[in-house]
């Protein structure tokens, strides 16, 4: 409830200091101050409905300051590209917010302590379900794993398969 009061009070505040400098001064960007704690504090459909009113309050104090624009129908293009704008930043901070909890979804998978089996070498998710490195790798790390084999194994690989080859040469 005190975050609604204060995305209500921030849009007062704007809207009045929009209505108190005219239509000569922009305030637009302010506009954005309680659409953006809307939609961070209390979620999107609110952030959207603060979106729709500060459109409101915008026209409002614009129809209040004395503007007079040659067409009646500016008013309405105007307030609609405020609008979608204000939405514009209600999508922004929501896919900003998404970025930030899967990026400490991954820092708290691969920080601390890691249970892993010892037989298998599976590890333990958080969910309490086992997985083996790969899958890990990819579910919590978005790593897409390619299969290949590093030099020392490589080395220990054709070792072995040369020595078998001499010794089938040999017998």
């Amino acid at each position: 409830m005190r975050q609604l009061a204060w995305v209500a009070l921030s849009l007062a505040v704007v809207g009045y200091l929009d209505t108190v400098t005219g239509y000569e001064v922009s305030v637009f960007l302010l506009y954005t101050v309680p659409v953006a704690l809307a939609t961070r504090r209390l979620g999107t459909m609110a952030g959207v409905l603060t979106a729709v009113l500060a459109t409101a309050v915008w026209v409002l104090a614009d129809l209040h300051s004395g503007h007079v624009y040659s067409r009646p129908w500016i008013l309405y293009v105007n307030a609609l590209n405020r609008m979608a704008c204000f939405i514009l930043a209600v999508a922004a901070i929501r896919y900003l917010r998404g970025r930030q909890v899967a990026l400490l979804r991954q820092i708290e998978a691969f920080s601390g302590q890691l249970a892993a089996c010892g037989q298998c070498h599976r590890l333990a998710g958080t969910d309490g379900y086992w997985r083996t490195v790969d899958d890990y790798l990819r579910e919590f790390g978005g790593a897409e794993l390619h299969q290949k084999v590093c030099p020392d194994c490589a080395r220990r690989g054709y070792a072995r398969a040369a020595y078998r080859y001499s010794a089938e040469q040999a017998s």
